[in-house]
């Protein structure tokens, strides 16, 4: 007890770094979650009311954040009496995907090694090995908080996570089955069981990402919040909040200087002003405040803080920094102060070797692979019309060169001389063009745009250096013509047959998520965050190839052919 009241009298005040679910792209405003602890000074500590306050927390922290409801548009009547039941569906969702991930898992690999045909064999040696193991793999996964919305909401570190939690259970299940004498269970099959215990939950939490995006573009299991700030860095949250609801956030209004709101022309209502923040948010039942510091001076950050803090608001504060991982903060206090060291960004040295190896062998491997289905399809184009089976065009690549890029054709064979007819029916902002039923695909088309099998061809562009398996998307010289030079910074790497914004905003029509996407990657590319896109990259092509994607309303952007 000594030592707990220590640590908090040494520290106040706790600032992690989080990032809300959602997609990659939404960490480019990556932002501190402050939570007041108790100060011992004036309040008393003991164990019972620590472990409830810890109870508390934990159940706050669910994957989802907060309290939230399924209604759309429905208010939150008071962060205490906050309605549980959209959290608690869907927390019982993600642990009924998780257990059903590994029991399939289990009896498919029990199955396949022969137990589950000799049943006097299975009932003696391995009836009770699934248990054993669904309790070890869940206990990971608990361990390992990923059931916590600070440890999910970015799935690199969600997929780190699940595979450390299967690999110890790998590890731990096997000396288990050596206890319970279950001898035919040999490391072999416990591999093979955990590995398809692995991507057997990749998939169910993908696809549990995918209906809780799509209910929170449909306003339902949202968090109301009020927003803080009237400056900039104010107005560019409420923006990207605006143009990504799938983050799951509900502004409801903007507290700070009236005449800043009716100069930037904020799109939510004015509540009040800063001083009156907590009395604001009792008033409209809102639990949760984001706060885009730089809108404030430093006495009034700090009382607008501890007041919402007081008042038991969940409190975000924006750190300002655009295009920044979280991952290159580093909590690095100055004397007692909270402040975060930030990492350089790094894009050559022994990552940038790896990342040409790994073009090099998985694009010669996946050309070789995939030869027989480029041709039957380049057939299939050819026999259409008549016209040539490959589409070749000049794209921008890496420091700021032209290349040629080859697909294999989906459109007509005029359907650069038609573009100028159908740029009214624009359904992209930008310069990036892009129609949901464009009439210049082919029946062919269609079906290798939806698979991206027409994407193929271009592992050659892959082994030749010209592109990487994972970048930027290879832009038009037109496009390129009307960057930014904020925006001309994605050639500093080669552009890439999949990339950020491919999986994460391909559908969403706001040019300014796709530039944000790009900026992202470019000033945070790792090896980690490739191999996590082409994870997401094969779900998103079974996705789209099942016909079960919806564009996303509003102002994003996709590809042109």
């Amino acid at each position: 007890m000594g030592k707990f009241r220590k640590q908090v009298k040494d520290r106040r005040y706790r600032a992690d770094v989080v990032r809300e679910p959602g997609t990659l792209a939404s960490r480019v405003s990556g932002l501190i979650y402050v939570e007041a602890m108790a100060n011992l000074q004036e309040v008393e500590i003991d164990e019972e009311t620590t472990a409830e306050r810890l109870d508390s927390e934990a159940e706050a922290e669910s994957l989802w954040v907060g309290e939230l409801t399924d209604a759309p548009g429905q208010l939150i009547s008071s962060p205490n009496d906050a309605p549980r039941a959209g959290s608690r569906r869907l927390r019982i969702a993600l642990v009924g995907g998780d257990l059903f991930a590994i029991i399939t898992a289990w009896i498919v690999v029990l199955g396949l090694t022969g137990n589950l045909h000799e049943p006097e064999r299975f009932t003696r040696s391995s009836a009770g090995f699934i248990p054993v193991m669904v309790v070890l793999t869940m206990g990971m996964l608990v361990s390992g908080k990923l059931y916590r919305a600070r440890t999910c909401s970015v799935r690199a570190v969600e997929t780190a996570g699940i595979l450390r939690a299967c690999l110890g259970s790998a590890v731990t299940g096997w000396i288990a089955a050596d206890r319970l004498g279950a001898e035919d269970l040999k490391l072999g099959t416990v591999a093979w069981g955990q590995a398809l215990a692995f991507f057997l939950i990749f998939a169910c939490r993908f696809g549990y990402r995918a209906l809780l995006r799509q209910a929170r573009r449909d306003g339902r299991f949202t968090r109301s919040v009020m927003l803080i700030g009237t400056g900039d860095e104010a107005y560019e949250l409420q923006k990207m909040l605006a143009d990504e609801p799938e983050l799951g956030y509900r502004v409801i209004g903007v507290v700070g200087r009236a005449h800043e709101v009716a100069e930037r022309h904020f799109m939510v209502p004015y509540l009040g002003a800063t001083a009156d923040a907590a009395s604001i948010a009792a008033e409209n039942g809102v639990n949760g405040a984001i706060i885009g510091a730089s809108s404030l001076s430093f006495r009034e950050l700090n009382q607008v803080v501890r007041s919402l803090l007081d008042a038991g608001v969940h409190v975000q504060v924006s750190g300002g920094l655009l295009g920044v991982d979280s991952s290159r903060l580093r909590a690095n206090p100055i004397g007692r102060e909270a402040a975060f060291y930030l990492e350089q960004v790094q894009l050559t040295g022994w990552q940038s070797w790896v990342k040409r190896v790994l073009d090099l062998t998985l694009g010669t491997i996946g050309l070789i692979v995939s030869a027989p289905i480029i041709a039957m399809f380049a057939l299939a184009v050819k026999r259409t019309d008549g016209g040539p089976a490959f589409f070749r065009q000049r794209r921008i690549g890496r420091d700021g060169k032209a290349f040629t890029m080859i697909k294999l054709r989906t459109m007509v064979i005029d359907a650069e001389a038609k573009l100028e007819e159908l740029l009214e029916t624009n359904e992209r902002s930008g310069p990036l063009f892009k129609m949901e039923n464009d009439p210049r695909f082919t029946r062919v088309g269609k079906l290798m745009d939806a698979a991206s099998i027409n994407e193929l061809p271009q592992l050659w562009n892959v082994i030749k250096g010209q592109m990487s398996l994972v970048g930027p998307r290879p832009a038009l010289e037109r496009e390129v013509a009307t960057f930014n030079d904020r925006l001309l910074q994605r050639h500093r790497v080669r552009p890439g047959i999949t990339g950020l914004w491919q999986v994460e905003s391909r559908d969403d029509p706001s040019f300014a998520d796709y530039e944000r996407c790009d900026l992202f990657y470019v000033e945070n590319w790792s090896i980690r965050l490739d191999l996590m896109i082409m994870l997401q990259t094969f779900a998103e092509v079974a996705k789209r190839a099942s016909g079960k994607t919806q564009p996303k309303p509003g102002p994003a952007v996709a590809k042109t052919s």
